[in-house]
């Protein structure tokens, strides 16, 4: 059957409603992340809100004194949150590689999709992910410091000039290649653990130049196909701002309906991921399934 890029994206819209389920444990990842970080921050406000009439004044507007205030105050105590949220995003990113290799465990093999098979695969495959994990920062770091060399590139040659028009152009030029490069090093880097997983290998930079082959080969559709998917998901982003902008900020009770925006936002990006997932699965099988060719007497 040939590959098409309706198709994949609509069997892959498939099988992620398929295996819902999962979105559920990937947002209950998030929302004990967010606990964690909040706790914190909310027990800072309760010690000095609970027994002052500012909070009612917080209710009907931000309170710029008051702001000031609680800095100074809790100065000490809010410097060592970066530290915090750090460590929580490198925990954070440990845990998604182990959930990443669970659904591409549950898409390779759509019969096994138990919570079971889930954690099954994300044992098996997080340690070869974790290392495409490295090898992928490390081309995300090449990226930035080629992007950095042409800016300072660009400003050598026209800090002397007048032509800004010509300068505002190859910077823009700059951007859309930065851009450019951050999609490509992601679909090799998804594409290497996909090719760990379904072709069972275990060797880390031999899985990532096979990748890098196989999307040489089919670009076209790769590309297309990632490129589809990120635009859906910055349409539900687009979105999600439009209708935000109209939730009123008072009374305090609306902001109920904007935390529970903010949630379907969050399960629309991991249903996105998702989809990213399952259609790379789809494609790397598909494109490099053997043709069988029937004899006929």
């Amino acid at each position: 059957m040939k590959v098409t890029i309706k198709n994949t994206i609509v069997d892959g819209i498939r099988t992620v409603f398929h295996n819902f389920k999962f979105v559920i444990l990937h947002w209950c990842l998030n929302v004990c992340a967010a606990f964690i970080l909040a706790i914190p921050v909310y027990t800072y406000l309760i010690n000095d809100l609970s027994r002052s009439f500012t909070s009612d004044t917080l209710t009907l507007g931000f309170d710029f004194f008051w702001y000031v205030q609680f800095m100074n105050l809790y100065d000490t105590h809010l410097s060592t949150l970066p530290l915090s949220i750090y460590g929580m995003v490198g925990i954070y990113a440990l845990v998604q590689t182990f959930f990443l290799g669970g659904l591409v465990a549950v898409f390779h093999i759509p019969k096994k999709n138990h919570m079971v098979d889930f954690f099954y695969g994300g044992v098996k495959y997080w340690s070869r992910f974790i290392k495409v994990t490295f090898v992928s920062l490390f081309l995300f770091a090449t990226a930035f410091i080629i992007n950095d060399i042409i800016g300072y590139a660009i400003n050598y040659v026209f800090k002397s000039t007048e032509y800004a028009l010509a300068e505002f152009i190859f910077s823009s030029i700059r951007y859309v290649l930065l851009i450019f490069f951050i999609a490509v090093v992601t679909i090799i880097s998804d594409y290497s653990k996909v090719s760990l997983a379904v072709e069972d290998k275990t060797k880390i930079f031999r899985a990532v130049y096979e990748a890098m082959i196989f999307i040489k080969k089919n670009f076209k559709v790769v590309f297309i196909v990632f490129l589809l998917i990120a635009v859906i998901g910055a349409c539900g982003v687009v979105i999600y701002n439009l209708l935000g902008r109209q939730i009123p900020r008072t009374p305090y009770y609306f902001l109920i309906l904007s935390f529970i925006l903010q949630q379907m936002l969050i399960i629309f990006r991991l249903l996105i991921r998702m989809l990213f997932t399952a259609t790379e699965v789809s494609l790397y099988k598909d494109l490099n399934a053997e043709i069988v060719k029937a004899n006929v007497q």
